[in-house]
């Protein structure tokens, strides 16, 4: 953004934001925070961005336990159960998985077997990583193709975030991972097809994010619903049969 843009979508002058950015001004919490929405910054950034100025932060960052987010929690809970019988998954701002469905732990304990599920689970890493679902990902390069530009995405809309940072730079020295070239007109596309196969068993996939709309709880905004609904016929009969010998 050029200062000029910045300073409009702040609604402060350009005068008075060349004065803060080269110290000449102090920025009051208030013009802290017309930037940091200006710039689209996530609430963890904006607190970062305050703090840098002096200021407390102004948003919280409760565990998912927390009392005060259980309307949100029985939300997303419900989500997962009405997805049945398609996984589904939560994760955070790394992509740990911290919950799932039946029909998600059901797929990956096919494919994985049941030991490995009593492991942490990274989404990315599950795909990327050569020792994990990788080899039962029929079109791996086009998935591994989506998902890194995903996480370049997230990773550089928090700059300040030093643990996703550190997470994105793992992924990256994964085997046969390469960083995508940047184009600041790609953004993730909000769909992506994975081709699933471990002995007969084929399920196509088609997977979406969601994320909860206007939260103010850190936490709570940096929250990844992945919804993966069946490709074609075939997939959703065989996701129904499996949840059949599940029941």
């Amino acid at each position: 953004m050029s200062q000029a843009d910045l300073a409009f979508d702040a609604g402060i002058s350009i005068k008075h934001l060349s004065f803060v950015e080269t110290g000449k001004a102090a920025a009051s919490r208030e013009i802290l925070l017309q930037l940091a929405a200006a710039l689209g910054l996530s609430l963890r950034d904006r607190n970062a961005l305050l703090e840098a100025g002096g200021f407390a932060r102004q948003y919280g960052e409760r565990d998912l336990s927390a009392p005060e987010i259980a309307d949100a929690r029985r939300a997303i809970d419900l989500l997962l159960r009405r997805h049945e019988p398609f996984p589904a998954i939560v994760t955070d701002r790394q992509w740990n998985v911290i919950e799932t469905n039946r029909a998600a732990m059901r797929l990956m304990t096919m494919l994985l077997g049941p030991e490995r599920m009593r492991r942490p689970l990274n989404h990315m890493r599950m795909f990327l990583a050569p020792d994990e679902l990788r080899p039962f990902v029929e079109n791996w390069p086009n998935v591994a193709a989506a998902l890194l530009v995903r996480a370049r995405h997230e990773a550089m809309a928090a700059p300040l975030d030093l643990a996703l940072q550190s997470t994105w730079r793992e992924l990256l020295k994964l085997p046969d991972i390469a960083a995508p070239k940047f184009n600041e007109r790609e953004t993730p596309g909000p769909l992506c097809e994975v081709r699933l196969r471990k002995g007969d068993i084929g399920i196509g996939l088609i997977g979406t994010v969601l994320t909860l709309g206007t939260p103010q709880d850190v936490t709570l905004q940096e929250l990844r619903v992945e919804m993966f609904m069946p490709a074609d016929v075939a997939s959703e009969a065989t996701l129904s049969a499996l949840a059949a010998q599940d029941a």
